[in-house]
């Protein structure tokens, strides 16, 4: 077990910032004992360090060395993590790295087995997992409150200037393949089909609709995408399971609602027939948690009793490879099976 806890966050854009915020709340609260910042962007770092009264550098060196530092957060961009993830491994250090863990599953499975070779640990940042509808609707699924489930829609709509390093399969429905075998607690789905279009650039996936099938018939339907300026932001989870059903707002993270409405087969004058058995509709108020401190909260807790933490590098790895066959699926216009 691990006495003392410092950390550094490597990284200090947009989603880096939100990091620093934790930690130094954090910090405050003698959760953890140390905390650092790193960018190559000296004025960046350096207004940041006054912002939150901390210690910064632009040497990744200065990092290593530092004794006081057991855990890095790496929120930098994509196609630079495994580089860094790597380093910081190989140097003795436990590391969260933002999702997507890398942009190949190959490179994915050598931080993997970095990670185990030197016995750190090694998360990503998969935050739907510590989402409080997620959490709670993991444990009714879990205790068989929905029935089988039969189907799992996701909607990522926004409005934006594309992103150019990554498309919409690495940054939107990264989180979405997750969940839905996270909910269904399965590494991988039998199988995916993907149709991905390009508007604006051709190297950049800016539509993706996802379909996935479950070994016990599931279904899962994906839909992610930038392009849309009929809604300001859509981030929507709907379970369809064979007794309940449920319909979740990501952006409303502290209810969502139960449907206790399902077909049944009811037979009259010898005759089977279906028909809608409609019961109440539930709002289910939960207390708010915000996913991101509970995300930073496993980390710590993975580096101070040495526990795999709930998104670990395996579940990196294996989102990698879904996201591989998104493209795999679209390019070749084929079911692609796990």
């Amino acid at each position: 077990m691990v006495n003392l806890i410092g950390i550094a966050v490597v990284g200090t854009g947009y989603w880096g910032k939100n990091h620093v915020r934790n930690y130094k709340t954090l910090l405050i609260e003698k959760k953890i004992d140390y905390l650092k910042i790193c960018d190559i962007d000296d004025n960046r770092a350096k207004q940041m360090a006054e912002d939150y009264s901390l210690e910064y550098t632009c040497d990744l060196n200065d990092i290593i060395n530092d004794d006081k530092i057991t855990g890095v957060v790496v929120v930098t961009p994509s196609d630079n993590h495994y580089e860094l993830a790597k380093i910081l491994l190989e140097n003795g250090k436990d590391v969260f790295v933002e999702k997507p863990l890398t942009l190949n599953s190959d490179e994915a499975m050598d931080l993997v087995k970095i990670a185990k070779n030197n016995e750190k640990i090694l998360m990503v940042g998969h935050i739907f997992r510590y989402h409080p509808i997620v959490d709670d609707l993991k444990k009714r699924i879990d205790l068989g409150e929905f029935g089988k489930i039969n189907i799992i829609y996701t909607f990522r709509f926004a409005f934006g200037v594309p992103r150019t390093d990554i498309g919409v399969d690495f940054d939107l429905a990264v989180h979405d393949l997750d969940v839905a075998c996270y909910l269904l607690n399965y590494d991988f789905p039998k199988s995916l089909i993907a149709d991905c279009v390009s508007f604006h650039q051709n190297d950049v996936i800016e539509m993706a609709n996802i379909s996935l099938e479950f070994p016990n018939r599931a279904r899962g339907y994906m839909m992610e995408t930038w392009d849309v300026p009929v809604y300001d932001k859509k981030r929507e989870l709907v379970i369809i399971g064979t007794e309940k059903s449920a319909i979740a707002d990501y952006l409303n993270p502290n209810e969502y609602k139960i449907f206790d409405t399902k077909i049944k087969k009811t037979k009259i004058n010898g005759k089977e027939i279906l028909e809608i058995d409609e019961k109440t509709i539930n709002k289910i108020i939960l207390e708010y948690k915000e996913p991101l401190k509970e995300e930073i909260l496993d980390f710590i807790n993975s580096l101070k009793n040495r526990n795999k933490p709930l998104a670990d590098g395996m579940v990196g790895y294996r989102t990698i490879k879904m996201c591989e066959a998104v493209v795999q699926s679209a390019n070749e216009n084929k079911r692609i099976y796990f």
